[in-house]
């Protein structure tokens, strides 16, 4: 419900809708095209969405390549949102967010060209062109670059919860905790993000307890 508030029908205009021929296959192309025949793609699209947080969740078979790989289904999921309403931005930055980013993941080939995609069919949606050019930085092992660039896009409204996780993941592999911590702090304070406040909590816990064993103790 959060989710719907925050980027829900309201919310979105989008100049022209692509047409139904172009969804890619999934379990749900007759209740698509109902909610499409009703005049109701932004509606549909927030279905898709929490349909889609679902499958991410296990909540929902897996799809994709034939094996139980999720990830497999995810790049279908997120562009079928996006083609019912192209204004929804934030499935495609959480598709590709988790596409590119995810060590379990690492598709990031479909992260570029799910936002690819996106580009083309909202060309005014400048986030697609940073995240592609962090995943370029990432393609050629700036991380210092990388990580400068998703910084920059953290307070804008359309950048998804979740890369705020990821920035902190890549602190604390490179041992800064201090700034670790300040993203999870970020999210705990986020209601939007209830769904990441447990993953929070727990990473908060394994920081400071990193922190501690790091710090020199005094005599």
């Amino acid at each position: 419900a959060l989710a719907l508030a925050a980027d829900g029908p309201l919310a979105r205009r989008s100049r022209a809708f692509p047409p139904l021929a172009d969804l890619p296959s999934t379990p749900f192309a007759s209740q698509d095209a109902a909610f499409a025949a009703a005049g109701m793609r932004a509606t549909a699209a927030d279905l898709a969405w929490i349909e889609m947080l679902q499958y991410m969740a296990d909540s929902l078979p897996a799809m994709g390549d034939g094996s139980q790989d999720r990830y497999a289904g995810l790049l279908t999921l997120a562009r079928r949102i996006g083609i019912l309403d192209p204004s929804f931005h934030r499935a495609y930055l959480y598709g590709a967010s988790i596409l590119a980013w995810f060590p379990e993941v690492d598709r990031p080939d479909e992260a570029a060209a799910l936002l690819e995609e996106g580009l083309r069919r909202d060309p005014g949606q400048a986030q697609y062109s940073l995240y592609l050019a962090a995943l370029a930085y990432k393609h050629m092992g700036d991380t210092k670059k990388m990580i400068a660039l998703m910084e920059g896009m953290l307070d804008d409204p359309q950048t998804p919860g979740l890369m705020k996780a990821i920035l902190a993941n890549l602190f604390k592999a490179q041992g800064e905790y201090g700034k670790a911590a300040n993203l999870w702090r970020r999210v705990l304070d986020d209601p939007q993000e209830a769904s990441l406040h447990s993953r929070a909590k727990e990473q908060l816990a394994q920081l400071a307890a990193l922190e501690r064993a790091r710090t020199p103790r005094r005599q």
